[in-house]
């Protein structure tokens, strides 16, 4: 199997782990956001103590995937755009900053893009 593969199969793995876990994060409206961004801002809601285990979980596992990535053959800017869309969706999952989507559902589509984003890069491998 080759690397490419390998990663292709860790991510769809992990996407199984966060789309459970987004679909019960939730998230509130900033109020006034409205008249600075057209659709508003949201943040993250308190996670309860089961969800905070999952969260760190996660995280730590696609940290590794990440780390297990940044080894290979990605030429410089390849390697710095792979690792930008690494850390928005480490942000996504830490649920650290404002979002602009308004539900864990719709989170989770935008992690699907950067994830194919980051396949994409991998094609250099």
């Amino acid at each position: 199997m080759s690397d490419k593969e390998r990663l292709r199969n860790k991510l769809q793995a992990i996407l199984i782990l966060i789309k459970a876990f987004m679909k019960d994060s939730s998230m509130t409206y900033i109020e006034g956001s409205s008249e600075i961004v057209e659709s508003g801002a949201y943040e993250w809601l308190p996670l309860t103590p089961g969800q905070a285990l999952d969260q760190a979980e996660i995280c730590k596992q696609y940290t590794v995937i990440l780390q297990e990535t940044t080894h290979l053959k990605l030429d410089g800017e390849l390697l710095k755009q792979f690792n930008e869309s690494g850390e928005r969706v480490l942000s996504f999952l830490r649920q650290d900053s404002i979002v602009w989507q308004s539900t864990g559902p719709e989170v989770y589509e935008e992690i699907v893009r950067e994830l194919d984003a980051q396949l994409e890069l991998s094609q250099s491998i």
